[in-house]
């Protein structure tokens, strides 16, 4: 069980039969009143991500999904439950190892938030990943003398996500991991980390990709011009750097239109990062040029018809 709490007061100790609890003790009359559920939402989002990769180095075939249990009202306490399955494993089915693996699952997340908002130096991603592949070793869910270590590009996308969760909350308010055993960590409000830097501290070499031409559907346009395009192809959301600067201008002058649906006909470049061990941390996308605005035509052909009748 998942205990995710948001109240104004904080509780005198976590529900004894919740693994965690994710608590925000807000400010009231300050910001958006959405900030709470916001911060809450990428919480989830985090740990969801997060539980999926850390059970591939315990077992391939066990699957975890976070499920919703019940909501209550007063204080709002959104019950969640973390349900833990393994598919076609002999082994795993000898052993009582659901309590282990939900056990090694909050521990991580934990581990991670404390390195997060400590003060060691260098912040290591790999010293990060030993410990936490000590702590599979030490729950023993699979009873053999080692367990595969915590992909980088993992670990990052957690910070990425706790650090989202930071993002949305405002001055006056607490945010804090509740543990059963009282063991409580809180979200340090005061400082971020750069992520970036992380990453690039983690990164032993970057190969490039040229692509061209190439479409992708434009899902989100930068209209502001200080962040990043988020556009889709074959399926996956990528967010996407421009770095055509004068089909830019063009477009942030209005002499170029590109809507939600519409799609860009381009060159991009494509950086992917390498961790020590030659494993791939990320990827990222960069436009080079863009050749073309393709409009949507089916959204066109229904204009056209609804003009018609």
């Amino acid at each position: 069980m998942v205990e995710l709490t948001l109240t104004t007061r904080r509780p005198a100790e976590p529900m004894a039969d919740a693994d965690f609890a994710f608590y925000v003790d807000f400010k009231k009359g300050e910001g958006p009143a959405s900030r709470v559920f916001a911060a809450s939402h990428e919480f989830i989002r985090a740990c969801e991500q997060l539980d999926r990769e850390l059970v591939t180095s315990i077992d391939a075939s066990i699957e975890t999904v976070m499920v919703l249990e019940d909501v209550e009202s007063r204080s709002l306490k959104v019950w969640l439950r973390n349900t833990l399955r393994a598919v076609d494993d002999q082994a795993l089915k000898d052993i009582d190892w659901r309590p282990l693996v939900g056990g090694y699952l909050v521990q991580a997340k934990y581990i991670i938030l404390r390195w997060m908002d400590g003060n060691e130096a260098p912040r290591s991603l790999s010293e990060l990943g030993r410990e936490i592949q000590k702590t599979a070793t030490e729950n023993d869910v699979r009873h053999i003398p080692d367990y595969a270590p915590v992909s980088p590009s993992a670990l990052i996308d957690a910070i990425r996500g706790f650090e989202r969760v930071k993002g949305h909350l405002v001055e006056g308010d607490e945010a804090s991991m509740f543990m059963p055993d009282g063991n409580n960590i809180d979200f340090n409000l005061s400082t971020r980390l750069d992520v970036d830097e992380i990453e690039d501290m983690a990164t032993k070499e970057v190969k490039v990709h040229s692509v061209s031409p190439i479409v992708m559907v434009v899902r989100k346009p930068d209209y502001l011009g200080t962040s990043m395009w988020d556009l889709r192809h074959d399926k996956r959301a990528l967010s996407v750097k421009i770095e055509d600067d004068k089909w830019l201008r063009e477009f942030q002058n209005r002499r170029v239109d590109v809507r939600p649906g519409h799609a860009l006909r381009c060159a991009i470049r494509i950086e992917t990062m390498y961790d020590y061990d030659n494993k791939p941390i990320n990827k990222k996308y960069y436009v080079e040029k863009v050749m073309e605005v393709v409009e949507n035509q089916y959204e066109q052909g229904i204009l056209l018809l609804r003009g018609e009748s």
